[in-house]
């Protein structure tokens, strides 16, 4: 058994999600047992609860399992289930489940309705999307690399082909602005 589970640590996560598609059960656990902890730590920082965080992990699992066969990714396994998280984190929030525990803490907003949390929530990323469209084109790629595809600043550097030193001054720039603009939602929004 344990060399089984040698074997199966020494994929890349595209061999993984190869075997995966082939029913492969011990790959399967292996992409659980490499990703779990980072997505809880992920959904944890933004919902600070733990009975929800540890919700969304499985929900984003169980659609992995699930759906195994019809998924297709793009970006990396890290980026793509960094993104499930971040999905079912955004659905509690506009389902108003942990609007107590998150938003308010968070804001001191009191909100009054669902309909107007949706909105604000839209009106915020819509705002981000904006704040990161103003970004210079190298930091803006950088730091949607960094963020969406989970990319290392190792891994960014190689793929744009500048220093690794280059890529934690993007991500500083990046994050800074963002920061000054969101306030007390950066935290929550840029899940880093």
């Amino acid at each position: 058994m344990a060399i089984d589970s040698e074997r199966y640590s020494g994929h890349t996560d595209h061999e993984l999600i190869d075997l995966l598609k082939a029913d492969d059960h011990r790959a399967f656990t292996e992409i659980y047992d490499r990703y779990w902890k980072l997505l809880y730590n992920a959904a944890y920082q933004a919902c600070r609860n733990r009975d929800n965080s540890l919700d969304i992990c499985q929900t984003v699992f169980v659609w992995l399992w699930a759906n195994r066969s019809v998924i297709t990714i793009k970006t990396s396994l890290k980026g793509y289930l960094f993104t499930a998280v971040k999905y079912k984190v955004s659905n509690l929030i506009q389902s108003g489940k942990i609007r107590g525990t998150l938003v308010e803490d968070l804001s001191g907003v009191d909100l009054q309705t669902h309909q107007q949390n949706e909105l604000e929530i839209k009106e915020l990323n819509n705002f981000i999307s904006q704040l990161i469209n103003e970004l210079p084109l190298k930091s803006r790629q950088v730091f949607l690399m960094s963020r969406e595809e989970q990319l290392s600043h190792k891994e960014i550097a190689e793929q744009m082909g500048i220093a690794e030193k280059t890529v934690d001054e993007h991500i500083y720039r990046a994050l800074r602005k963002l920061r000054k603009s969101l306030g007390d939602f950066a935290s929550l929004l840029l899940l880093h």
